[in-house]
């Protein structure tokens, strides 16, 4: 199974990163699931909604423990699921922490990088991250 994007004809493969982002191992699925716990974790951080800390600590930890199965099932059950899981681990944390300190516009701001870095895997099918675990989710 090969994935095709026609994005790519118009984006330039300036890092020599090959086509490496697809449905093989669950690859594609968990990002999505990966983004899509970013951006509820990304609102829940707006300062308007006034959610306590402790409510986004408890989403953070829950989005942690997500991204740490996924970690799991990258590296013990050989799913191609790494990127979701470091991101969605990272993320997670680092939203925490920067609303625990008091900076909670700086935690949606990263929330928001985040989610732009997860969106140019989704369009340009690339990531470095696979390319360095030599990780191909294009076919099996």
């Amino acid at each position: 199974m090969e994935t095709k994007n026609n994005l790519l004809t118009i984006v330039p493969n300036r890092l020599n990163i090959p086509l490496n982002v697809g449905l093989a191992g669950g690859d594609l699925p968990a990002r999505y699931f990966a983004a899509g716990a970013v951006l509820f974790l990304t609102i829940v951080a707006l300062p308007p909604l006034q959610f306590s800390y402790s409510t986004v600590k408890i989403l953070a930890l829950i989005a942690s423990m997500c991204g740490t199965i996924l970690l799991m099932a990258g590296l013990v059950f050989s799913q191609k699921t790494h990127f979701a899981g470091l991101m969605l681990i990272g993320a997670a944390f680092m939203m925490m922490g920067l609303a625990g300190w008091s900076m909670p516009w700086l935690a949606v701001l990263f929330g928001v990088i985040i989610l732009g870095m997860m969106g140019q895997n989704f369009m340009t099918k690339r990531c470095g991250i696979n390319k360095l675990f030599g990780v191909n989710s294009c076919s099996r």
